[in-house]
C-alpha cells in the first residue's frame, strides 16, 4: 500500500492511496510517479477552487450591479427593496428574507418587502408591535453590526421570534441599514436549518444592506422634496391670489383718481389756470401708466393662479396686424421711425382669443418702437404648415445672445443703460410668452447687438386652449 499526501502550502488537503494484491514494495520510480501525480492533483484542486471562487465573486458582483442599477433607475422604493431582498435570499442560500423599517420616533420596526415568506405569515408580521429594545432587530442597529443567530430557539422569547419559529425558521442573520443620519432599518435573512452563517455571506449581505440604505435615503429625500414642492405650490397659489386681490383693490381708488382728474381738467368744477391744467395732465399721464402696470401684474397673477382663460372664437390675423399698426403709428411718427406691415393674401381664418393676441403683438411692436431710435419697425404675417407666422423686426440696439432666453422670464430686462432709461417692468414678454403657449404656439427672438432684433411668433391657425402657469 502506498499513501501520498496532497500538500498545499504545507497543509494536507487530501491523500492518494494505492494498493495491490501481491506483497511487494513500491519502487522509487513508482513513488516518484505517484508523487508527481499528487502535485498535479493539488494544482488541479487549487485551480478548481479558484474557478469556483471567481464564479462566486462574479455572481456577487453581478447581483450587486443589478441592485445598484435598481437603486439608481427608479424612486419606487418597493421595487428597489424587493429586488434587494430577492437577490439576497438567492445568493445567501437562505430560505427567506425581509426588510424592516425603523421608526425612531416610536422606537418600533415595521415590515417592508419580503421574499420566501407566505402570505399568512406576512399578514401576522405586519400586525406585530416590534419594539427595538426587545428584539434582535434593535440589537443589530444598537451595535451597528450584523447579528448572527445560529439557533432561534435559544434566544429570549419575543413576538417576532415566536412568529419566525412558528413559520419554521431556525437561524437568522440581521444586518443593520445605516445612514449618516442614523439607522433606517434592517435586512433579515432566515434559514429553516440551524447553524452558523459563513463570513463571506455576512460580508456580501452588508453590501446589500448598504444598497438598501441608499434606496431608503433616496426615497426619504424624494418625499421631502415632493412635500416642499407641494408647500411651495400652495404658497405660490396664495401669493398669486393675494396679488390678484391687491391689484383689484389698487385699481378701484386709482380709477376714481383718474376720473376726478379728468373732470377737473375738463373744467367740470371750476375753470383752472394753465399751471393747474399742466399738473392735472401729468397726474393723468402717470396715473394711466400706473394703471397699466397694475393691469400687467394682474394678468400675471391670473395666469399663475389659473384664472386666466381664453375666449376662443374666429378671428382674422390681418385685422390683428392692422389694429396694432393703427395703435402704434403715432408712436413711430413721434420718433421719426418708419412703421411698415406686410401681410400675405388669402390667409385662413384663425381660431383663438383675438384680444390677448392683439395685446401680445402690440407689446412686441411697442417695445420695438421704444428701443429703436433710428430706422424702422416692420410687421410681417403669413401662414405655413397650419400655423400663422408673425414677426416684428426693428433696427434697434439688439439683444446679447446670453440674454435672449431670459427676456421672456418675469421681471427680467436686458441689463444696459439704454434699457434702464426706457423703463418698463420686465413683465410684458413673460405674459406674451404665456399667452402664445396657451394657444399652443411659441415665441422667440433672433438678434445680434448693433444689428436689431426680430421677434417671431408661431401660432396654430386653429388653436386649442392649453392652461399654463408661470
Amino acid at each position: 500500500m502506498l499513501a501520498v499526501p496532497l500538500l498545499n502550502l504545507g497543509h494536507v488537503i487530501g491523500v492518494i492511496w494505492l494498493a495491490r494484491s501481491e506483497v511487494k514494495p513500491f519502487t522509487d520510480r513508482q513513488v516518484d510517479l505517484v508523487t508527481t501525480f499528487a502535485n498535479q492533483a493539488v494544482i488541479a484542486i487549487n485551480n478548481a477552487r479558484l474557478f469556483e471562487e471567481v464564479q462566486a465573486r462574479n455572481r456577487d458582483l453581478t447581483a450587486l450591479t443589478e441592485v445598484g442599477r435598481a437603486v439608481s433607475s427608479t424612486l419606487d422604493l418597493k421595487v428597489v427593496l424587493k429586488t434587494i431582498v430577492d437577490r439576497a435570499v438567492t445568493l445567501s442560500g437562505t430560505d427567506a428574507g425581509s426588510i424592516f423599517y425603523y421608526r425612531p420616533k416610536m422606537g418600533r420596526f415595521e415590515l417592508g418587502e419580503t421574499a420566501g415568506i407566505e402570505g399568512e405569515i406576512i399578514a401576522r408580521l405586519r400586525k406585530l408591535d416590534i419594539a427595538a429594545k426587545d428584539s434582535g432587530l434593535g440589537e443589530a442597529i444598537a451595535y451597528r453590526k450584523p447579528l448572527l443567530i445560529p439557533d432561534l430557539t435559544k434566544r429570549e422569547s419575543n413576538p417576532l421570534r415566536a412568529a419566525a419559529i412558528e413559520a419554521g425558521f431556525r437561524a437568522a442573520l440581521i444586518v443593520p441599514l445605516l445612514s449618516s443620519d442614523g439607522p433606517l432599518g434592517t435586512l433579515v435573512l432566515q434559514r429553516r436549518q440551524p447553524g452558523e452563517f459563513p463570513p463571506t455571506v455576512v460580508t456580501l449581505m452588508e453590501s446589500f444592506a448598504d444598497q438598501s440604505a441608499i434606496a431608503l435615503e433616496n426615497a426619504r429625500l424624494f418625499d421631502e422634496i415632493a412635500q416642499k414642492s407641494r408647500e411651495l405650490e400652495i404658497a405660490s397659489q396664495h401669493k398669486s391670489q393675494f396679488v390678484a386681490n391687491m391689484s383689484h383693490e389698487l385699481r378701484t381708488p386709482l380709477a376714481a383718481i383718474l376720473g376726478y382728474a379728468e373732470l377737473m381738467h375738463e373744467g367740470f368744477y371750476e375753470p383752472l389756470g394753465q399751471k393747474s391744467l399742466d399738473a392735472l395732465t401729468r397726474i393723468r399721464s402717470n396715473g394711466k401708466h400706473l394703471l397699466g402696470l397694475i393691469n400687467t401684474v394682474l394678468d400675471i397673477a391670473k395666469i399663475e393662479s389659473g384664472q386666466f382663460t381664453l375666449n376662443m372664437s374666429e378671428y382674422a390675423i390681418e385685422s390683428v396686424v392692422e389694429t396694432v399698426r393703427a395703435a402704434t403709428e403715432s408712436l413711430a411718427q413721434n420718433k421719426k421711425l418708419t412703421l411698415t406691415t406686410s401681410v400675405d393674401k388669402s390667409l385662413p381664418a384663425g381660431l383663438g382669443d383675438e384680444q390677448p393676441l392683439t395685446q401680445v403683438l402690440l407689446n412686441l411692436v411697442g417695445n420695438a418702437i421704444k428701443f429703436t431710435d433710428t430706422g424702422e419697425v416692420s410687421i410681417t404675417a403669413g401662414a405655413r404648415n397650419g400655423n400663422f407666422a408673425v414677426s416684428v423686426t426693428d433696427t434697434g440696439p439688439g439683444i446679447p445672445l446670453d440674454q435672449q432666453d431670459r427676456i421672456f422670464e418675469q421681471f427680467h430686462q436686458v441689463d444696459s443703460s439704454n434699457t434702464k432709461a426706457k423703463g418698463g417692468t420686465g413683465l410684458g414678454l413673460a405674459i406674451a410668452k404665456q399667452i402664445v403657449e396657451m394657444h399652443g404656439g411659441r415665441i422667440w427672438v433672433e438678434s445680434m447687438p448693433g444689428k436689431g432684433s426680430t421677434f417671431q411668433m408661431e401660432l396654430p391657425t386653429r388653436a386649442e386652449f392649453r392652461k399654463r402657469a408661470l
